[in-house]
Formats: C-alpha cells, sequence, structure tokens
C-alpha cells in the first residue's frame, strides 16, 4: 500500500511519500526523486507566501502518488513559469488575468496545463488556491497543445470523463480488485461513484435497507435508495431518491454488506436480527466499531441521538479514492496520462453523459439529485467524447496514448503460458489462432475480451489485423444501420486494445524482440 509511512530521524518527524513509480521520496525536501529519469525541484521564490508554499507541496504531492513523474514535473516547472512571469507572491486572479493576457496564442496551452493542476489543487482542499480562482479557470476554454487527434477539446484534467476513460478505468478496476492491488471496500465505492455520480456524504450514509431487489413481470430489478443531502431542515437520512441500478453493482454492494453485517456481530459475539441487520451502514466506520461491545452499543449507534457515528467519513472515502488513484494504471486516450480520479469529475460526466443523450435540465437535476436546475449546467460541459470519432486513422493514432492492451507480447505459441495446452488458445472469429490464455480459470467472455485482460499473451505474429478489419466493419454495419451513437461507439475501447496490440507486435517485429504493453512515459 502507497500510503505515506512516519519516519523518525534525529528526534524529528520525517513523512515519506511514494511516487506513481514506487521511488520513496521525503515530503520537506527541495527535490524530489520521483523515477529514474525525473527530480522534481520543489524551490519557489521567497516572495511566496507561505499558504501558497505549503498547499503547492500537498498539492504536488497527491500529483506525485498519483500522475506519472514527467506530468507531475510539468505542473511544478508551469507553475514556476507563471510566478517568474507575474511576479507575484500568490495564485490570484490578477495574477492569473494577468498571465493570460501576456501568453501569446501560440502558448495558451501552457495555461491550460496549469489550469488543471490549480482547480484539482482547489478541490483537494489544500491553502494557496481560492474558490474564486478555481470558478475563473473553469469558465475559460483554453487551446491545448496540438498532439494530433490525441487532444480534443476539453480539459482531460478537470473535466468530464470520456466513454473510453471511463471503460479503461472500470477495467483497471476489476483486474485490481481480483489481483488485489486495492481492496475491495476501495473498489466497492469507486464503483458506486462512477454507477451512481453521488456525492460522498450520500455514499457514506447508505445503509443495508437501501439495497432493494425486486420482481417486476419476471425480471430482477435493482434499485438504491440513496439518502438525500444539501436540502436545508432534513435530518440524517431523512429523505431518499430511488435510483435504478445494474445487477453488477447491487451484487458488489451486497457482498460488502454482508462484510459490514459480519465485522458487527464479531464485534459484539452475537448475530444481529435481521431488522438492526438492515441498519449496518454499507461502508463502515471500523474505528468507531472498535469500541462496540454490545448489541445495546449497536442500537444506540444506529438508533440513537447520533446514528450516523457508524458510518464511514468522507475523508476516508475520500482517501479510498486516492488509494485507488496511487494504485491505478488506466490512462486517457487524450493525453496518454494516467487518469486523475476525481468525484467531482464523475458527476460532470453523468450530467454530460444524460445531456448527450438528449435529456433536459429537469431531468438532470432529477437523476443528479439537485432541487432545482439552476447548478446543471456545471454538469453538461462539451467533451472531447464529442469530438473525437474512432476510425480507420483516429484508431491508431490514439492507441499509444490509451494503452489500453494488457496483455504481453509472445513470439509463439510454444513460449506462452499453458502454451503446450491447445485448450489455452485464442482465436478470432476466422478461426485464426491470436495468442494464448495464461489464466487457469474458467472464461466465457469470448476472444475479443482478451485484448483489454491482463491474462492474454498476443503472438507477435498473430493476425490481429483481422479483428481489426471486423470490428471496423461492424462498427460501419451499425452506423449504416441507423444504430444511436452509443451503439456505434460500443467497441471503441476494445478497438484501441487491437490496435495497441498491433502496433506493439509491429515494434516487436522491427526490433527483433518481445516487448511487454507496459511502455514508459517519453
Amino acid at each position: 500500500m502507497r500510503s505515506n509511512e512516519a519516519h523518525a530521524v534525529q528526534g524529528q518527524r520525517t513523512v515519506f511519500a511514494t511516487s506513481k513509480d514506487g521511488y520513496r521520496f521525503e515530503v520537506s525536501a527541495s527535490h524530489w526523486k520521483l523515477n529514474k529519469d525525473v527530480t522534481v525541484s520543489l524551490e519557489l521564490p521567497q516572495r511566496m507566501t507561505a499558504a501558497t508554499v505549503g498547499g503547492f507541496r500537498a498539492a504536488l504531492q497527491r500529483y506525485a502518488e498519483e500522475a506519472s513523474a514527467r506530468h507531475t514535473e510539468n505542473m511544478a516547472t508551469r507553475l514556476k513559469r507563471f510566478i517568474r512571469d507575474t511576479e507575484t507572491s500568490e495564485i490570484s486572479v490578477p495574477a492569473l488575468l494577468n498571465w493570460r493576457s501576456m501568453l501569446g496564442a501560440d502558448e495558451q496551452w501552457q495555461l491550460g496545463g496549469l489550469k488543471g493542476f490549480l482547480i484539482a489543487w482547489q478541490e483537494y482542499g489544500f491553502p494557496g488556491v481560492s474558490k474564486e480562482v478555481a470558478n475563473l479557470l473553469s469558465g475559460w476554454r483554453i487551446s491545448g497543445n496540438v498532439k494530433g487527434a490525441a487532444v480534443a477539446s476539453g480539459c482531460p484534467e478537470t473535466g468530464p470523463y470520456t466513454d473510453l476513460e471511463m471503460g479503461a478505468m472500470l477495467d483497471w478496476a476489476n483486474m485490481a480488485v481480483t489481483t488485489g492491488a486495492i481492496s475491495f471496500s476501495d473498489y466497492s465505492y469507486l464503483l458506486t461513484l462512477a454507477m451512481t455520480a453521488r456525492r460522498r456524504v450520500q455514499i457514506s450514509h447508505l445503509r443495508g435497507k437501501d439495497l432493494i431487489q425486486e420482481p417486476n413481470a419476471g425480471v430482477e430489478l435493482f434499485r438504491l435508495n440513496i439518502p438525500r443531502a444539501k436540502q436545508r431542515g432534513i435530518k440524517f437520512r431523512g429523505a431518499f431518491r430511488s435510483l435504478a441500478i445494474i445487477e453488477d453493482l447491487y451484487l458488489v454492494l451486497d457482498q460488502l454488506r454482508r462484510q459490514a453485517i459480519a465485522k458487527v456481530e464479531a464485534a459484539i459475539g452475537t448475530p444481529l436480527g435481521k431488522e438492526l441487520a438492515g441498519e449496518v451502514p454499507i461502508f463502515l466506520n471500523d474505528e468507531e466499531l472498535a469500541d462496540v461491545n454490545s448489541i445495546a452499543d449497536v442500537r444506540d449507534l444506529l438508533l440513537g441521538p447520533a446514528p450516523d457515528k457508524l458510518h464511514a467519513t468522507t475523508s476516508s472515502l475520500s482517501k479510498a479514492l486516492q488509494r485507488c488513484a496511487r494504485a491505478s494504471t488506466a490512462r486517457s486516450e487524450r493525453t496518454g496520462e494516467f487518469i486523475r480520479l476525481s468525484a467531482t469529475r464523475f458527476r460532470h460526466t453523468r450530467g454530460t453523459k444524460l445531456r448527450r443523450e438528449g435529456f433536459g435540465a429537469f431531468v438532470i437535476a432529477e437523476l443528479l439529485d439537485h432541487s432545482d436546475i439552476q447548478n446543471v449546467s456545471v454538469y453538461t460541459e462539451n467533451t472531447a467524447q464529442e469530438a473525437v470519432a474512432i476510425d480507420q486513422f483516429v484508431g491508431a493514432q490514439l492507441a499509444p496514448f490509451a494503452q489500453a492492451c494488457l496483455g504481453r507480447l509472445v513470439q509463439s505459441e510454444r513460449e506462452a503460458i499453458r502454451g503446450a495446452d491447445p485448450t489455452s488458445r485464442v482465436a478470432n472469429d476466422r478461426l485464426h489462432g491470436v495468442g494464448t490464455c495464461g489464466s487457469y480459470g474458467f472464461c466465457a467472455s469470448g476472444y475479443r475480451a482478451c485484448y483489454t485482460c491482463y491474462h492474454f499473451q498476443p503472438w507477435v505474429n498473430g493476425p490481429h489485423e483481422e479483428v481489426l478489419e471486423d470490428l471496423y466493419a461492424e462498427k460501419e454495419r451499425t452506423r449504416a444501420a441507423g444504430c444511436a451513437e452509443v451503439i456505434v461507439n460500443a467497441n471503441d475501447q476494445l478497438i484501441l486494445a487491437v490496435e495497441h496490440c498491433v502496433s506493439l507486435c509491429a515494434q516487436a517485429r522491427r526490433d527483433g524482440s518481445v516487448v511487454g504493453s507496459e511502455t514508459e512515459d517519453e
């Protein structure tokens, strides 16, 4: 686990953190070595206010833990450029307005990159960047540094996620919880955030009885009664809105609910009744549970005058998202960088997706749990999803950025794990072998899912281009049939994974060696 460590040195407490690449660095040092190639200087001019310096260090530490070393270095460099050009002592609205006017049209991208960092800084809650500054930056549309088709309109740092980014995150999360890279509890929170777009406080207030499974005309429906928040005069869990959810989320939350009940029963040494078991929080506060000794204690904490004590705190959920961000290897097809995880971005994504699908402001407000429509516009920004259409040319350009193929190349079948087992062979629709499955478990997903699975071992000389041809042809057929764009684009993440695999195989043939799908940052 990449959490901060405390280390006593000469009677003083020295705090260490770990970079995304696994390099341990001293937080208070003047320079941070984040990987073998990148060392970041933290030195700012002496005129800078203490709040700005402290906030800068705290925000950059989060970036060092969650983003690539090179991206972290770029944020530090751009902030120093801003300070140097404006000779400011703090990050203020006048200083930013001044800097924007100073930058030429060909250098606006400098401000565009810094914009994402400063908004994230304010979202983290660290001093030095005010809400006024964040609001100003959020209202600016700034042209990015051109990177071919990979960078389109919208901010890939703070704006809504594209469908491809959401797909990449969920693919990574499903793999990470299976391998133990993240805990089941952290995975459950991330999935709930992605699927419901609800606020942290609402998710923390969920109880077991809020999970509902009900038959409807012979089909099982799944719902989640989510407590409302930010409404005046409503007490704790005093009002709810019911939200339809998919079965996968229901099953995950139901398993977490069972684990929470088991923890409480283990603490008191006796089973809970059905009614009291339904009151147990899905996201449990383990620290408060440590002081629980009897069923009377449980009843008092859940039904007494302070019924929120056994619920996970919002800060603990924030830390869960931080742990996911530190562990995540999901990349954006727009930038090639690790995707920055943010609860706010999930809400913006849901609002944007609803607007793109034709829903009006009142429906969007209802589904995002707003009491009116005055704040809906913030969730309906334009995204790069509307600007980039995956086709044979664009897919090949985006593939190196997305890095969606998770398997590892092998020269031939005989070099693969399970290569001697004929049942491990993966064939495409044309019955031509394309790789080997390295998993000993059962899988009924079909060969297409292999390209986004870390067990897959693509053969360097496999006919992966045939898979691409079939995928692009299928996409054209659905478009010609008049299907909705969401159907037409359903396989875009898979297309990028196969494109990535094709490019890796071509590189391996050129080099005469096998390379894995993991590439270092440029």
